[in-house]
């Protein structure tokens, strides 16, 4: 074996694999005291002896369910010895303000340390999206990684960041910069903490809908433009249905992904959050993910429909689709200039494309319904058109004055008048 002069021993490659399964269980009224869901699905996971457990939950989550801690505490008291409550719940800060400083990952980790959990303990995390991605980031680094078992509680996160694998924080100003790789132990989605939603929260898991049926199945597609008013009126049973065919594409989409365990991470290979990002950075993230994330699907669907990918009819059917549910298709940071005249949004894709490499080069656009492509060579003139063209879609639509449809499962809606900063479509 020819050996370099330097080296004084042969070069050992270090080899191996991980496997990796959690369950996903639907369910409703998960804490109330006849639900076991969570005690045997632990079971089958060969948890026979008492477990010491935490339990971090979002204080919006609490503020919408005033009852929710005293259920919580019952529950986990009836299934002592199972399971053995270190504290009563700790009620921490949720939204994405969580996720833009350590300020979140620095008080899980006091509370880990304080309460003795380790690797073998369990830490229910019951929250939204951005709330789970802070505490499970601080998780994954304590103790060499605390399992968590996710709870999410919008329609967002149980259609996607309470199922997924990564946690991302807001670095450097910039959406999702950072991440760790951690992947729950578990995840419940209780279908009954979605009633107190407003509706901006509900609706805005709904562009996560969107964008996977665009992505990966033209008949869940067609159901969603078909259902579009009931998800706007909520409706109980569409909006499960939605979320459990949602969340299975993700699922899906993760396992198939080259690495599952980065969860699909680059946000090129994903539909319209490139732009999602940007807009939400721009907005100081005001702007809702799911808003942002439909303004970003229209975007990148207009432009398919100008390079020929998607026919007209197709793109009429999904701003048709998401206008009905209550979803932008519009904002007015997509016409925002730089100092030197040229529009933010087309300078943004052009360095993000220039200085990233793999999948990660090239956006991904609708080919058809139920495939996307990569386009590496931006005809950026066609941005430019997309954007005066869902300006249009936006203006039939859209007055100053935001309406916003606010409803009870069952009920009809009832129109009342709003402005919401940072949230109205112009």
């Amino acid at each position: 074996m020819t050996r370099n002069r330097f080296q004084v021993f042969p070069t050992y490659t270090q080899e191996f694999h991980t496997h990796h399964s959690y369950p996903v269980c639907f369910t409703n009224n998960l804490f109330t005291g006849t639900n076991q869901t969570i005690r045997r699905t632990l079971t089958k996971m060969g948890h026979d002896a008492p477990v010491r457990c935490a339990i971090l939950v979002d204080s919006g989550v609490v503020a919408r369910n005033r009852n929710l801690i005293k259920q919580i505490i019952r529950h986990f008291q009836k299934e002592h010895p199972f399971f053995e409550l270190c504290h009563a719940p700790f009620i921490m800060c949720g939204g994405e303000a969580v996720k833009n400083s350590q300020r979140m990952v620095e008080e899980t980790a006091t509370i880990a340390h304080a309460h003795g959990l380790c690797q073998e303990s369990l830490v229910f995390v019951v929250g939204g999206g951005a709330f789970l991605d802070a505490t499970g980031a601080a998780l994954a680094q304590c103790r060499g990684g605390i399992k968590t078992v996710n709870v999410p509680t919008s329609t967002l996160s149980q259609c996607a960041a309470g199922v997924g694998t990564m946690r991302y924080m807001n670095t450097r100003g910039i959406k999702n910069f950072s991440g760790i790789a951690a992947p729950p132990y578990a995840v419940f989605i209780d279908f009954s903490l979605l009633k107190t939603l407003p509706f901006e929260h509900h609706i805005s898991g709904m562009a996560e809908a969107f964008k996977m049926a665009l992505s990966a199945d033209p008949d869940f597609f067609s159901y969603l433009v078909r259902k579009a008013r009931k998800l706007r009126q909520n409706d109980p049973a569409t909006v499960e249905k939605v979320v459990h065919k949602t969340a299975t594409l993700h699922l899906d989409r993760v396992r198939a992904s080259t690495d599952p365990i980065l969860d699909g991470a680059s946000e090129g290979t994903s539909l319209g959050c490139r732009v999602a990002h940007w807009l939400e950075t721009c907005s100081g993230y005001k702007l809702p993910h799911g808003h942002a994330l439909s303004v970003g699907i229209a975007l990148n669907a207009s432009y398919a429909r100008h390079t020929g990918s998607l026919s007209e009819e197709d793109f009429s059917k999904l701003i048709h689709g998401l206008m009905t549910c209550g979803l932008p298709v519009w904002n007015r940071f997509l016409e925002a200039r730089n100092d030197k005249g040229i529009p933010e949004l087309t300078a943004v894709l052009a360095r993000s494309l220039q200085n990233a490499s793999g999948a990660g080069a090239a956006l991904m656009v609708p080919d058809g319904i139920g495939v996307l492509k990569a386009e590496s060579h931006l005809d950026f003139k066609a941005f430019e058109k997309g954007v005066g063209v869902l300006r249009g879609f936006a203006r039939k639509e859209i007055s100053d004055e935001r309406r916003i449809f606010v409803v009870s499962p069952g009920k009809q809606p009832k129109e009342t008048s709003m402005m919401h900063e940072g949230m109205t479509r112009e």
